[in-house]
């Protein structure tokens, strides 16, 4: 039996809309995919008390953090953050750390007196809006991006094989000494123009709070 060409216009749609979402949904992020282009952002106010844009950063490698101050997975792999930022240093590589919850505790005052008390050595960002984590498709925090030159995503998803919690005053290792450095690979093949070794794994850490959208 033939299909009417109304009928005909709605099969082929629906096949487009599923083909058009495989192409966008990775294995583990429902929104972005490796190799797609980055979401951009603007304006962001920051903890040193300006605002940024995506195209304020020219660096080869940009790598952008959604944060969450509240979050004991976030307070249990700052060190390492840190100290991945330090190893960087001098590099043509800018890590950015945006937070988009808006409980007390993750708001932009808040987000200054942490960044001023542990010491961060990066950029912290807030999106008040939350769209540049939904753009992400970001879904906790820590959630890292690895970007390329060509602000194409390389890598997403964890800093190392063993995320770290905050207990008790100190971290955590929930899978004992890290073995695979996720983030810093992605890093150094970015910076080297080769694929990142591992291209997505699954967060884990705090759910990010997005509040629901009214329209």
């Amino acid at each position: 039996m033939s299909l009417s060409s109304a009928g005909m216009f709605w099969f082929f749609g629906i096949i487009l809309t599923v083909a058009a979402t495989t192409l966008v949904a990775g294995k583990y992020n429902p929104v972005i995919d490796v190799g797609m282009h980055a979401p951009s952002f603007s304006n962001l106010p920051a903890t040193d008390g300006r605002s940024y844009s995506m195209s304020d950063f020219h660096e080869d490698v940009l790598v952008v953090v959604f944060l969450a101050n509240h979050c004991p997975w976030v307070r249990g792999g700052e060190r390492d953050l840190i100290e991945l930022v330090n190893d960087f240093r001098g590099k043509s590589v800018r890590f950015i750390g945006i937070g988009v919850n808006l409980r007390p505790e993750d708001l932009l005052p808040a987000m200054k007196d942490r960044a001023a008390k542990i010491g961060y050595n990066f950029l912290y960002l807030h999106d008040p809006s939350q769209e540049i984590g939904r753009k992400f498709g970001a879904t906790h925090t820590p959630e890292y991006f690895v970007l390329n030159k060509e602000r194409r995503i390389v890598y997403t998803g964890l800093l190392t094989n063993s995320p770290a919690v905050m207990e008790a005053g100190a971290p955590r290792y929930v899978n004992g000494e890290a073995k695979q450095f996720y983030v810093r690979d992605a890093i150094l093949a970015a910076l080297a123009g080769r694929p990142a070794p591992v291209t997505e794994t699954r967060a884990q850490g705090c759910t990010v709070e997005y509040t629901r959208r009214t329209t």
